[in-house]
């Protein structure tokens, strides 16, 4: 499943002028994956930088990282579900409505649902997302995060110790590379379903994902 295709693929060569007032409602899962890629290297950068701050500032700085690790993840799956992944579900949702929410939860519930249908439950795993199950566990934790508001509970800690007794949260470091796992997951994935697809529409046959023929691309 974590075939990859040539560097650039999804890259547009010429996307000409953009009307803003559409721009603003839709965006071409081409571009999604594009800025998805973007604040995941910029995430990156902000958590290396974490790793050598101090003061009082410092539970803000690690919400900055958590806000930028969350939306590369909300627009990984808006790439996913809006791009080749949607061809497997069988009821597409509204591309406004997935264009609109923030709610990483409820975009997580179709990829689910494609990961499902290809039967790549087996293949679909990374650090610290061994089943769906764990996947949709670790997506309600970023689903706390609310972009909207300033307050929220962040699934990170700066030294790494919760203030609930006994309960551990990770650390900026930890929580990153988890976070890259993740990224990388959804990136590869979404590779494969496009080879996926791409191979299936040179067949000719009529779409049927009940009977789980389709087999992960060879890595």
């Amino acid at each position: 499943m974590k075939k990859k295709r040539s560097p650039g693929f999804r890259l547009i060569s010429n996307p000409g002028p953009h009307d803003p007032v559409v721009d603003r409602h839709y965006v071409p899962p081409k571009d999604l994956f594009i800025y998805a890629q973007s604040f995941h290297k910029a995430a990156q950068t902000l958590a290396a930088a974490f790793q050598a701050s101090t003061g009082p500032f410092v539970e803000a700085d690690a919400s900055a990282v958590v806000f930028i690790y969350r939306h590369a993840i909300e627009l990984h799956l808006k790439a996913l579900v809006l791009g080749d992944g949607g061809n497997f579900l069988g009821t597409t949702p509204d591309a406004l409505s997935v264009h609109k929410t923030h709610s990483v939860s409820w975009l997580a519930q179709f990829v689910c649902q494609i990961i499902t249908a290809v039967k790549w439950e087996a293949e679909f795993n990374c650090e610290g997302v061994g089943t769906l199950a764990d996947f949709k566990a670790v997506i309600e934790e970023l689903n706390a995060v609310d972009p909207g508001s300033c307050v929220f509970r962040l699934p990170v800690s700066a030294e790494g110790q919760d203030a609930v007794p006994g309960q551990v949260k990770l650390t900026i470091r930890e929580f990153g590379r988890k976070m890259d796992a993740l990224l990388e997951l959804l990136d590869s994935t979404a590779d494969a379903l496009a080879a996926t697809w791409d191979l299936h529409t040179e067949t000719g046959l009529e779409a049927d994902w009940s009977d789980g023929g389709f087999e992960p691309p060879i890595q």
